[in-house]
């Protein structure tokens, strides 16, 4: 039997995250907890329960089916305790209305990749493969580790996207399976690092050091979120950590985007902030001080 994990998705014919058309395979669970985070249902590695308010009927087949008194209804809502639920998947069975479901599927390694097989000849036409991602890919290291070695059995091009997070030698034990490294860069500022992503800046130096020491190839992404991180300090940074480390092929900054507040709110969560979207006339001006001399080409991702 093969190593099994928890993923909370597997997105076909992805475009941004490495190389060609892509299948990447999203595994729960984070170490991070970034104030701007827009994937909430990545960050705890067991599965949760959630709910779209709008499409819900009220017919109440949900609070009786529950075996553990999760859903409420009164004066014309309906209340969910979160804390309760066990995420056994019968409210989401009896409800008529797809107004719940399940963040998290416990697969097997073989299962996954008999499903990225399939899109093969896409990774063939395009210099594609597979992406690691989450969440933390890394989080589930076992299982990351073995799913990487199947993916390089099958003879696919292999991307992890990582938050930098993890002990040093298990970047090291997993890279001889790993074709590219998309590793987040996203404070540079040490105090704001462990306030806004709850994890010390220096545990991502020391995976960026690890990557480079090995040989391995890095693409820098980078996410902008106004009134973060999005300032004339982090843009330098940026630029000179790419002239510093050989294993940096280039840079992609990803703008921040609000997709992921709906996602807090059907997992019962109030949002951490409000931030605002930047416009494309923004982006493009931080694009041109990141491509200023002293650095490697930065690209949008």
């Amino acid at each position: 039997m093969s190593e099994t994990g928890t993923i909370f998705d597997i997105q076909k014919f992805s475009l941004h995250d490495g190389p060609g058309i892509r299948t990447t395979v999203f595994l729960k669970g984070c170490q991070m907890r970034c104030v701007w985070c827009h994937n909430p249902e990545s960050l705890r590695a067991e599965k949760q329960l959630a709910f779209m308010e709008h499409k819900c009927l009220q017919c109440q087949r949900c609070a009786e089916v529950c075996p553990h008194g999760c859903h409420q209804f009164a004066q014309g809502r309906h209340e969910i305790d979160y804390s309760a639920c066990q995420a056994c998947g019968r409210c989401v069975e009896a409800c008529p209305a797809q107004a719940l479901k399940i963040y998290g599927q416990t697969r097997d390694v073989d299962d996954i990749i008999a499903e990225v097989i399939k899109d093969k000849p896409y990774f063939e036409k395009t210099g594609g493969g597979i992406t690691l991602s989450g969440g933390e890919a890394m989080f589930q290291f076992p299982f990351a580790l073995a799913l990487a070695k199947a993916a390089k059995a099958a003879g696919l091009h292999v991307c992890i996207e990582t938050n930098g997070a993890s002990r040093p030698e298990r970047y090291r034990e997993i890279a001889p399976w790993v074709d590219l490294f998309l590793l987040d860069y996203k404070v540079t500022d040490v105090r704001a690092h462990k306030s806004h992503t709850g994890i010390a800046k220096r545990v991502v130096e020391t995976t960026l050091e690890t990557l480079n020491e090995i040989g391995a190839k890095v693409v820098l992404r980078c996410p902008l979120i106004p009134g973060y991180n999005f300032n004339d300090e982090h843009l330098a940074a940026i630029r000179a950590i790419t002239a510093r480390y050989d294993a940096i092929l280039h840079a992609e900054i990803l703008p921040y985007h609000n997709l992921g507040m709906a996602k807090h709110r059907e997992l019962g969560q109030i949002p951490v902030c409000t931030i605002a979207v930047p416009d494309d006339a923004t982006v493009a001006k931080a694009l041109d001080v990141l491509n200023q001399e002293g650095g490697k080409a930065v690209r949008r991702g």
